[in-house]
C-alpha cells in the first residue's frame, strides 16, 4: 500500500474514533417543555446543546377540528398499545428506568400527567406501573412528578418542563442489559414475526412441500 494512502486512512480512522469518543463522553445539555391537553395546541419545545453546537426544536400541531378527531383516535390507540407494552415489559422497563436515572444529571424537572383508560381496573394497573417506574426519579430534590389517574373517563394530558445533562456513553450498558432481557427479546421476536407475516413472509422460510416417499 502506498505510504500516502496509508497515512490518509489512518487520519480518517483517527478522526472517526475521536468523533465517536467525543459523542459518547461529552455530555449533552437538554432543556425542554412538552405540553398536551384538551384545551389548547400541544407544545413541543426542545433545546439541545453539545460543545459549541446548539439545536432547537419547536413544533406545534394543527388546530383543525378534523385533525383533532383523528388525533384523539390516534391517542386512544397509542395509549392502548403503551398499556399492553407496560403490562408485558413491567419489570425490565422499571429496571431500565432505575439504571438510566442513575446516569442522568438532573438540574430541574417538573412533570404533571393526567391519564385514564376505558376500564378503571386497567387505569389502576397502569397507575401502579407508572408510580413504580417514576419512583427512582422522586429521590432527586430537583425532580417533581405528579400523576393524576382518572377512573371515570378516558383522558390523556401532560406537561413536562426541565433541564438535564446526559452522557451517551453511560447509557450503553443499561441499554444492552435491557435488550438482553428475556421478556424484551420475546417481544422483539413477536414483533418481527408479526411484521413478516403481515408482509407475506420471507421466501424460503415457509413449510417445505413433502415429497413422495416421506422425504
Amino acid at each position: 500500500m502506498h505510504p500516502s494512502l496509508l497515512i490518509f486512512l489512518l487520519l480518517v480512522i483517527s478522526t472517526i474514533t475521536l468523533a465517536l469518543m467525543l459523542l459518547l463522553w461529552i455530555p449533552f445539555v437538554c432543556r425542554f417543555e412538552l405540553k398536551r391537553d384538551s384545551g389548547g395546541d400541544p407544545v413541543q419545545r426542545i433545546e439541545v446543546r453539545w460543545l459549541f453546537l446548539s439545536r432547537t426544536i419547536d413544533g406545534f400541531a394543527a388546530t383543525g377540528q378534523e385533525d383533532r378527531r383523528e388525533e384523539k383516535a390516534s391517542d386512544e390507540m397509542d395509549i392502548g398499545r403503551l398499556f399492553e407494552l407496560f403490562r408485558t415489559l413491567h419489570r425490565p422497563v422499571t429496571t431500565l428506568a432505575r439504571r438510566v436515572v442513575q446516569k442522568i444529571d438532573f438540574r430541574e424537572v417538573s412533570c404533571r400527567v393526567t391519564f385514564g383508560l376505558d376500564d378503571p381496573a386497567e387505569t389502576g394497573m397502569l397507575s401502579g406501573f407508572l408510580y413504580a417506574a417514576f419512583a427512582p426519579l422522586t429521590r432527586y430534590p430537583a425532580v417533581s412528578i405528579r400523576l393524576h389517574p382518572v377512573f371515570h373517563e378516558q383522558a390523556f394530558a401532560y406537561r413536562v418542563r426541565g433541564s438535564l445533562k446526559v452522557t451517551v456513553g453511560r447509557m450503553i450498558i443499561p441499554a444492552i442489559r435491557f435488550l438482553c432481557d428475556r421478556a424484551v427479546r420475546g417481544m422483539i421476536v413477536r414483533r418481527v414475526r408479526g411484521s413478516l407475516s403481515s408482509s407475506g413472509g420471507v421466501p424460503g422460510l415457509g413449510a417445505r412441500k413433502r415429497l413422495p416417499g416421506g422425504c
